[in-house]
């Protein structure tokens, strides 16, 4: 990867898959498109990850990284390459980003602040992949299988995703109720 230089290995990870399918400049071509897509954010390890997994299985070249990954991002098939939201104008007085650093929110909370963003991006992708991957012909085929174990795994299904509908529950709305 010498073209890109230093990278974390988290991110050398991600794009060893495209290097041994691909090749060296695919891989190249990724990174860099990854990195302009994200401008001035940090690229991480997930945003490789979310990037590789929108490539087609065969590549015309390089060249086709960027169309591919700019069309994936504008259909918000890789959210943590879209272009950030545009922030809306304070208000007023002691709002907005300069009053949140008033109020002691520095680079540290920031940064916690945008790996949150980062996770919540990676569950929403992960939940999308799951609806993808379960029509109901898939519950009517498994019924029709084993129906104890079709029923377990349907109700596991449900469990988690009213787990995750709690966990995900809106603190500012729901402090007082449990």
């Amino acid at each position: 990867m010498s073209p890109i230089g230093d990278i974390p290995e988290g991110q050398a990870r991600e794009l060893l898959p495209v290097f041994k399918e691909h090749g060296q400049e695919a891989a190249v071509a990724l990174y860099r498109e990854v990195k302009e897509l994200r401008g001035e954010r940090k690229v991480t390890a997930a945003d490789l990850a979310g990037a590789r997994k929108v490539l087609p299985q065969r590549l015309a070249g390089p060249e086709q990284v960027r169309h591919v990954l700019a069309v994936a991002a504008a259909e918000g098939r890789v959210p943590r390459l879209a272009p950030p939201a545009p922030q809306p104008p304070a208000q007023g007085p002691g709002t907005g980003p300069a009053a949140d650093e008033d109020e002691g929110v520095g680079k540290d909370q920031a940064d916690e602040g945008a790996e949150a963003i980062a996770t919540l991006e990676r569950a929403v992708a992960q939940q999308e992949q799951i609806y993808d991957a379960v029509p109901p012909s898939v519950l009517a085929a498994a019924l029709l299988y084993d129906s104890g174990r079709a029923e377990h795994l349907r109700h596991r299904l449900r469990q988690l995703a009213s787990r995750t509908a709690y966990r995900t529950r809106d603190p500012r709305t729901d402090s007082g109720n449990h």
